[in-house]
């Protein structure tokens, strides 16, 4: 259900407003930097070419393991355009909006573009034919919109502009309309005045056993440090963003609510009904804190007993990070490893953040994990690949066996 297009050029995925940070009265957004791709709204284009950031994760070797089948994971934020070639029928569920006078009352409309860059990052189906590169890292789960706002700036007449009591009534809907993982790429300061609303809707939320995953927020470059929220709620896995380098920069927020971090630049994303977008170079939590709620829906999958509590723990401590035991304010506990988070064990022994209901774990950086090791840069696409070629290698062997068995067949019935 898309919007009338306005045919804007942008120079990066939404320029005007691609990162949503939520001050105490009125809502400030991050211009994004200029980037080299530029994406038209209204004009449909693809980027070729498997995605280096999923390379990266290693997400070939995740998706051996699970792709978030049978999982729904509730994007709240601008809502999701379901006309996007990437969502096919049944991808975006019927959701809400709490936009006032919403024309389609299910959030499937996204003036901004954001929710849907962010759903497309989770969920985004593979295209036929290998024209485009966008597919999501948890390719099998389902999206539930909850739209809670329209624009952030420039807002124009008949808008509803972001508040803490809009993120704070989504997440609480979401929570009691199904959804097993939330995606919230917004952010609020300690002082924002519906701050205990927020907390109340996660303690709901953790009472259902539903994984909430936020933003750290983001800056215009100069270092900050400070409570976000619903990054820093009490069972909130916070998210930093890491750029090309696999390092974290002042565009993050730091501060105590930061628990891991996840790629957020050079992020190929669904682009409103129009194809695909690469964001730039500058790393944005806005498209981080999704790759954190893919793997979360890839937990749940593999192990649909655990709490939320514990897939957590197994995001957390199974980061990469330079001293096993220590975290900080910039990258948390360190960043994510997808395989390793899949294939680890529950060891309360681990060095790293407290398992849960334990002390944290006092040991050196050189310990184990207990997880198997991932295999670094390896085609995200190659385990669909690989089994193609096995399909064929099995029928070309059955034709073979087939020609050697024929003339003794002949001669039995001879």
């Amino acid at each position: 259900m898309s919007a009338a297009p306005r045919r804007t050029r942008v120079r990066s995925l939404l320029a005007a407003a691609l990162v949503t940070t939520l001050a105490p009265l009125a809502v400030l957004a991050t211009p994004s930097p200029a980037s080299a791709a530029e994406c038209e709204i209204g004009k449909t284009q693809y980027f070729p070419g498997a995605s280096p950031v999923l390379k990266r994760l290693g997400v070939g070797q995740a998706w051996g393991l699970a792709t978030g089948r049978g999982v729904t994971v509730a994007v709240v934020d601008s809502g999701v355009n379901d006309d996007n070639a990437h969502f096919p029928d049944g991808v975006v569920l019927p959701g809400t909006s709490f936009v006032a006078g919403d024309p389609d009352p299910t959030g499937r409309t996204d003036v901004l573009g954001h929710g849907t860059a962010v759903a497309g990052i989770i969920a985004a189906r593979a295209l036929p034919e290998e024209r485009s590169g966008l597919i999501g890292a948890a390719p099998s789960v389902q999206i539930l919109p909850v739209r809670v706002f329209t624009r952030d700036t420039d807002l124009q007449p008949g808008d509803t502009p972001l508040t803490g009591a809009a993120i704070a009534q989504g997440i609480r809907w979401a929570v009691e309309n199904g959804a097993d993982v939330i995606n919230v790429s917004l952010s609020a300061p300690s002082t924002n005045t519906s701050l205990g609303e927020i907390k109340a809707a996660l303690a709901l939320a953790e009472r259902r056993n539903v994984v909430v995953v936020a933003s750290s927020g983001d800056s215009d470059g100069t270092p900050r440090t400070e409570q976000r929220f619903p990054a820093a709620g009490r069972g909130v896995i916070g998210v930093a963003a890491t750029g090309a380098d696999g390092a974290v920069d002042d565009y993050s927020v730091h501060g105590e609510h930061v628990d891991v971090a996840a790629p957020g630049a050079n992020v190929l994303v669904a682009f409103h009904a129009n194809g695909d977008c690469q964001t730039n170079e500058v790393a944005l939590t806005s498209w981080a804190a999704p790759f954190v709620s893919a793997l979360a829906a890839q937990l749940k999958e593999r192990y649909p007993k655990e709490t939320a509590a514990q897939i957590s723990y197994r995001i957390l401590s199974t980061a990469q990070r330079p001293v096993a035991a220590q975290r900080d304010d910039q990258q948390g506990w360190g960043s994510i490893r997808p395989y390793e988070a899949l294939t680890a064990t529950l060891d309360t022994r681990r060095p790293g953040p407290a398992a849960p209901g334990e002390q944290q774990a006092e040991a050196v950086a050189s310990e184990p994990t207990g997880a198997q090791a991932m295999e670094v840069g390896t085609d995200p696409l190659a385990p669909a690949r690989r089994e193609v070629l096995w399909w064929l290698i099995g029928g070309g062997g059955l034709a073979a066996l087939a020609l050697v068995l024929r003339p003794l067949v002949s001669r039995s019935r001879r």
